[in-house]
């Protein structure tokens, strides 16, 4: 198995990236690309005239413990046949990076979505309405501090039933075992 393209393709991201961004080879058709959040719409837009017309997902991945939101782009080469993803982070604190419609269009769904699971504002994207949650009024219900429990428990007068739970697993486990239980 040769990792021509991916080697080739590496090479010629460093040459021309090298101030801007860290290329690095994940496996066979597959490269990843490190950058700064101000830096993604220009990488983006290089990376698009060199090929990778298709951006087939933005992603966001809660680093609650680092007090950061990694943003993840998709793209695809059909040219090359291979994808790369373009990773760059941004604060909890105020989540905002620049939309990536000017590049690709379909940029706008992405970013709507992740707008509002996890609270990132996307400066540039004119639509960044509501495309699950109808009528949600809690916090993004992504992040890795949203608690489920107390929502429900708040929302809807729900109850942590964990105790009486284990009570129930408890008699079925004594009935398995041979135990009576009135």
């Amino acid at each position: 198995m040769s990792l021509d393209v991916e080697e080739s393709i590496k090479q010629d991201i460093d040459l021309r990236l090298k101030d801007i961004a860290k290329c690095e080879i994940q496996r066979e058709r597959r490269l990843k690309l490190y950058t700064g959040k101000d830096r993604v719409i220009p990488v983006l837009g290089f990376l698009k005239s060199y090929g990778f017309i298709h951006l087939a997902a933005i992603s966001c991945v809660d680093w609650l413990d680092d007090g950061e939101f990694e943003i993840v782009y998709n793209l695809w080469s059909y040219r090359d046949k291979a994808g790369i993803l373009v990773k760059t982070r941004i604060s909890r604190e105020n989540p905002e990076i620049d939309t990536a419609i000017p590049i690709y269009e379909i940029a706008e769904t992405y970013e709507r979505e992740i707008h509002e699971m996890f609270g990132v504002n996307f400066p540039g994207n004119p639509n960044l309405t509501s495309l699950f949650l109808e009528d949600w009024n809690g916090p993004p219900p992504m992040r890795k501090d949203f608690d489920t429990r107390k929502y429900a428990a708040e929302k809807y007068g729900m109850r942590d039933l964990t105790e009486q739970l284990k009570i129930g697993m408890d008699k079925i486990k004594g009935v398995r075992d041979g135990d009576e239980i009135l």
